[in-house]
């Protein structure tokens, strides 16, 4: 006979299959039958299962026997219970892969609870990279296999995602610039003050930064050579979050 592992030595089937003496039925021509068998344990396999093999002794009146022989197997074909899913995980970048938030995830993993009814559950992943998407962003799909004692397996599958959603941090802004008018438009000190973005500086947590701005002339009127025109020169990170800063030229 052959059962299906419950933890605790399917006591009540092995009892009642003992009692039956496997199955088998004697008869004796000369008389009664009593039976015995020399079952004494199962064996430690994988779990909580294993096997007997049981001799059943038939023995009439006078002393006579005859047995027969079978094996009382518990066997584990259930895969562990995923009693709760991994769960998803988005984190904001923070320039070097996150790497403490990623590790607590997949040991944890994702957040996933495993029990098995016959033995005990270990878990692992085919956790390999984060892909590579902007600045220092990426995610992975990430399959967690809970694995019990005997061998079989479930599993539950959760992404993790380093997203950035933080602009870039402008320090300092940029600055006025005022200039002599020299009668010729004041090219390379304009040309100047726009390459530096107006003194500007921005730094980024995810990746790098790149600048423009919207400067398209003075307007028309005031005196010749003269004008005054306000900047705005815009800061964007890999991932296209951006912060802003104006001045006057």
């Amino acid at each position: 006979q052959t059962v299906e592992c419950d933890g605790a030595g399917n006591t009540a089937e092995l009892n009642a299959w003992l009692a039956s003496n496997g199955g088998a039925a004697a008869s004796d021509i000369c008389g009664g039958v009593s039976w015995s068998n020399d079952y004494s344990a199962l064996s430690d396999d994988c779990g909580a299962t294993g096997s007997a093999t049981v001799t059943f002794t038939a023995t009439d009146d006078c002393g006579n026997t005859s047995t027969t022989v079978a094996i009382f197997t518990i066997e584990d074909t259930t895969p562990p219970s995923i009693d709760t899913e991994a769960s998803n995980q988005t984190v904001e970048c923070d320039g070097a892969g996150n790497t403490a938030e990623l590790n607590a995830w997949l040991t944890n993993n994702g957040g996933a609870v495993a029990s098995d009814i016959c033995g005990g559950v270990t878990w692992t992943n085919d956790y390999a990279a984060l892909s590579d998407d902007c600045g220092a962003t990426g995610s992975a799909t990430v399959t967690f296999t809970a694995t019990d004692d005997c061998g079989n397996t479930s599993t539950t599958v959760a992404t993790f995602t380093i997203e950035d959603t933080t602009p870039p941090l402008i320090d300092p802004g940029a600055s006025d610039l005022e200039v002599e008018c020299d009668g010729g438009g004041n090219s390379e000190e304009i040309t100047n003050w726009l390459a530096s973005n107006g003194g500007a500086s921005a730094t980024d947590a995810c990746g790098g930064v790149t600048w423009t701005n919207d400067y398209n002339g003075f307007p028309p009127g005031g005196c010749a050579g003269e004008g005054s025109v306000v900047v705005t020169f815009t800061a964007t990170d890999d991932c296209g979050n951006t912060s802003t800063t104006s001045a006057s030229l």
